[in-house]
């Protein structure tokens, strides 16, 4: 048997009453723990799912469902290595099995040593595909943030540059006679488009920093961050005469207090800016249990489609509502530094209801 510090948990399926005792006698008298027996591929799959063993045997001639196909569903279903168990080394039948995602073969009847070394190869082999699939999934999503990159440098700088480029052409044009006052227009509008500019490319770059960064996790209190967002936007409070209320005892989470900044800052400025008239938002917190707490803004603006809301947190995905007033790059913000932080984020609204935007934390 392998060494380790605990037995190895072992399920298995064989319908051959005689084989699955040989089997089951292989098993206990290897040191290893048999948590489970099938005699057929659905009961199989079924096991895996509620027993989570560290192995499965996979006999391939299965009522019901074959090994095979088994072996697909767990590992569609909950991944585990898997040992096929075949009468015959047939290449074309180990060929299928690997497809479907088994780790080893061995050809009936069993022995001691041939199990041990197909077991430590079968959980040498899933370790290995379960850190090829975890390297391939962040080239995926870093693939799709630089197509995503590319989109918002090439349509969402574009309009701001070219109003830059066009004043500016205006302002230095010697046949222009333009007034003081026309003057100052331009370089105000040529000062809130470089605004803009800088904005997004800020809010490019605190994407690149969170996807690439970990942070030590410590108790934060939300009061002196809800107090920092409320100063960082307070022209924006300002000039919509805003009404906030917050409680005014918070409890400790576990977080990165200029990370936390950010969330809020991003679902306040949206609640701003989306807000009705008067505009009033309300902040609060509910406590989940098991040491979870959710955290949420609510607004009174005329709400978010449910067709919207599905995607309206996925990178540089914009519902029609963002898209006629933001870059959208906020709330995919907000979802990348919950994310790392180790909770969730959502919505929940109806249209002409206002809108409420969550996220969870770990209480401290």
């Amino acid at each position: 048997m392998m060494k380790t510090d605990r037995k190895i948990t072992v399920a298995f399926a064989e319908d051959d009453f005689l084989v699955a005792e040989m089997i089951q006698g292989t098993l206990i008298g290897s040191g290893y723990e048999l948590i489970g027996q099938a005699e057929d591929g659905l009961q199989i799959v079924e096991l895996v799912k509620s027993l989570r063993p560290d192995i499965v045997l996979m006999d391939i001639n299965l009522p019901g469902i074959d090994g095979i196909e088994a072996t697909a569903q767990i590992q569609a279903e909950c991944p585990t290595p898997v040992i096929v168990l075949t009468a015959y080394d047939e290449p074309s039948l180990i060929q299928k099995a690997t497809k479907a995602g088994a780790n080893a073969f061995l050809v009936k009847p069993l022995n001691g040593r041939e199990l041990d070394r197909a077991i430590s190869i079968s959980m040498a082999r899933f370790d290995e595909m379960r850190e090829l699939r975890r390297l391939n999934e962040e080239l995926i999503s870093a693939n799709q943030d630089l197509e995503a990159f590319s989109y918002t440098v090439a349509h969402d700088l574009k309009t701001p540059i070219n109003l830059i480029i066009g004043f500016a052409d205006l302002l230095t044009d010697a046949r222009a006679r333009l007034s003081g006052d026309k003057q100052k227009e331009y370089l105000d509008t040529m000062a809130v488009s470089a605004r803009k500019m800088l904005k997004i490319v800020e809010s490019l770059l605190l994407m690149a920093q969170v996807r690439g960064m970990e942070v030590p996790k410590e108790p934060v209190e939300m009061e002196y961050v809800i107090l920092e967002v409320k100063n960082r936007l307070m022209l924006q409070i300002s000039e919509r005469q805003a009404v906030i209320d917050s409680p005014e005892r918070w409890p400790l989470v576990l977080s990165h207090a200029p990370w936390l900044e950010e969330v809020w800052a991003n679902y306040m400025s949206n609640a701003l800016t989306y807000g009705g008239a008067p505009c009033r938002i309300s902040l609060g917190f509910d406590d989940l249990g098991s040491g979870m707490l959710r955290l949420w803004i609510r607004d009174n603006g005329p709400g978010i489609d449910p067709a919207e809301q599905a995607g309206i947190f996925i990178p540089f995905q914009k519902g029609s509502r963002i898209k006629a007033r933001g870059h959208g790059l906020g709330l995919s913000i907000v979802q990348r530094i919950v994310d790392k932080l180790g909770g969730e984020v959502g919505v929940d609204s109806e249209l002409g209801k206002g809108s409420t935007f969550w996220f969870t934390l770990p209480l401290a």
